[in-house]
């Protein structure tokens, strides 16, 4: 279990994070979508638990504080190395599992013999997904994963989430496309000024899509 127990983050003389409370299970109900307008606090509350950030409060994973190298983590702008091949990227992430990496590399079919600054918006974003994925961590946000994705690379990232949720991965996703976190997220959080506005369960969606 994902435990955030009263977080707090301030700069200067105001809170962007305000004891900021929620759990999440790895069991069960493990993929978590956040919503809320631009200046909510989102990227905040991923980058406080990322370490990013000093703030008051505690998060635990599995009774023990969380540590950095139990996340991955797809900021919302991705950033690479001048002159880098998308094959050369992706080695910087790659574990012993080379199947992971063949699999990534079909459902993409990136041309990671080319240079990255060659690429599309688009392609950049599914290279940057590939790399978080590839780090296999228990726990992986997804800030904005959506933006700048064609329609077949939206539906390839819905079946990879439902993939992540059948391991007992805990996932956390940020859109502001609402559709989408219906499609992948068993609850959603809307988040007002650095606070929980409301919970919505999977139950209460009120979209019929199909999964």
């Amino acid at each position: 279990m994902l435990d955030i127990q009263n977080i707090s983050v301030k700069y200067d003389k105001d809170y962007i994070l305000k004891n900021f409370s929620i759990s999440i299970d790895n069991n069960d109900d493990n993929i978590l979508g956040i919503l809320g307008k631009n200046g909510a606090g989102k990227t905040t509350l991923f980058n406080t638990i990322f370490g990013m950030l000093n703030f008051s409060g505690n998060i635990f994973w599995k009774n023990n504080k969380v540590k950095k190298e139990d996340i991955a983590y797809l900021e919302t702008t991705n950033y690479f190395y001048p002159y880098i091949k998308g094959k050369e990227y992706l080695n910087y992430f790659r574990l012993d599992n080379s199947l992971d990496f063949n699999h990534y590399y079909s459902l993409f079919n990136l041309p990671l013999d080319e240079y990255v600054d060659t690429y599309s918006t688009g392609m950049k974003k599914k290279l940057a997904l590939i790399g978080v994925l590839l780090l296999d961590k228990p726990i992986i946000i997804l800030d904005e994963p959506f933006n700048g994705l064609d329609f077949e690379g939206v539906h390839i990232l819905y079946k990879i989430i439902r993939t992540l949720k059948s391991k007992k991965k805990i996932v956390l996703i940020s859109s502001h496309i609402i559709e989408t976190l219906y499609k992948t997220c068993d609850n959603i959080t809307f988040m007002e000024d650095g606070t929980i506005k409301e919970i919505i369960n999977k139950d209460d969606f009120n979209l019929n899509y199909d999964k």
